[in-house]
């Protein structure tokens, strides 16, 4: 039997999950339809948690020819300046080819608000097009926020921090009807299992790993995030979030906990020892004594214990035997 068809929203690949979302959030009068509807009769919605909330200046920027081409010849890491660029290279795709996939739409009063598709609107109009293709309902989808939540985390813009943004706000949409479990999760959004799990367990795990991923700096990749979050050990995990804040790659990270956790014993330093050092003593009395305590009075040398050179061949005599008797 041949897989489900994939709907498309603008650029992003969103599974029948999306579709049943709207269609359980509508009522039977409420049915869509498809039109071509007037620009000037739609407005963005201002409950959608990514609306763009373009302003006249920047909307004017965009249609400033010597603008445009500072902005493209600059290597601008501001991140409004790239979705603003992104905006018109839409606009310039729609004077050639038309809208290509129409927005969703729902009535408000005499007039409709964006369900999904606000890039599309704003392209259209800095295109100079009068209408644009919709799907339109009668009223508000009552799924419809979990609807833009899910499709933006299709967009490939979105660095982690902002795709964590939205799936804790899917997550917590979908708590509210008792469905926040991963099979639902991962069906919703259209991915594959294991990443719904990393979502998942990023998004339920340890709170300062969530921090660093929401943060942008320490964390910026999933994979990372996931692995952080399953080290059940407080102090090995708060260890690796602090090797992986100054630079460190996750293996490096976790070899370096481990060494803080179960430090290798230390070696001595130089060459090892090959003999016992005995000490040095001028004092031929005590030479004597120790070799009276061993040997008794009665094997003791006759010698003069005050001719230092008598003494020493004695007691490496002595010492010689000693060793060859243990």
């Amino acid at each position: 039997m041949a897989s489900p068809k994939k709907m498309r929203f603008g650029s992003s690949q969103v599974t029948e999950a999306m579709g049943d979302v709207v269609r359980r959030g509508q009522t039977g009068h409420c049915d869509l339809h498809y039109d071509r509807v007037d620009l000037t009769r739609i407005e963005p919605d201002p409950e959608n948690p990514r609306q763009l909330r373009l302003s006249e200046h920047e909307f004017a920027l965009l249609s400033d020819d010597a603008w445009l081409l500072k902005a493209r010849s600059v290597d601008d890491s501001d991140e409004r300046i790239r979705l603003l660029l992104r905006l018109r290279n839409l606009a310039d795709s729609m004077i050639e080819n038309d809208v290509l996939e129409a927005i969703r739409i729902f009535r408000h009063g005499e007039r409709y608000r964006i369900a999904y598709g606000e890039r599309r609107y704003w392209a259209a109009r800095l295109a100079g097009l009068k209408d644009i293709p919709a799907r339109i309902s009668d009223q508000r989808p009552g799924k419809v926020r979990t609807l833009q939540l899910v499709e933006n985390l299709h967009r490939d813009d979105l660095d982690l921090a902002a795709r964590m943004r939205n799936v804790i706000a899917v997550l917590g949409e979908l708590t509210e009807d008792g469905e926040a479990t991963s099979e639902r999760f991962s069906h919703l959004i259209g991915m594959s299992d294991r990443q719904a799990r990393r979502y998942l367990q990023v998004a339920n795990g340890p709170r300062e790993v969530l921090d660093a991923v929401l943060g942008g700096q320490v964390i910026r990749d999933l994979a990372v995030a996931a692995s952080v979050s399953a080290i059940n050990d407080e102090y090995r995990r708060m260890s690796v979030l602090r090797h992986l804040s100054n630079g460190m790659s996750l293996k490096d990270a976790l070899e370096a906990a481990e060494r803080e956790i179960n430090p290798p014993p230390k070696l001595p330093r130089g060459r090892p020892a090959v003999k016992v050092t005995l000490g040095v003593t001028s004092n031929p009395g005590l030479v004597r004594e120790i070799m009276r305590r061993v040997v008794g009075d009665a094997e003791l040398p006759n010698l003069d214990w005050a001719d230092y050179r008598a003494v020493t061949k004695a007691w490496k005599s002595f010492l010689s035997d000693l060793e060859s008797s243990l």
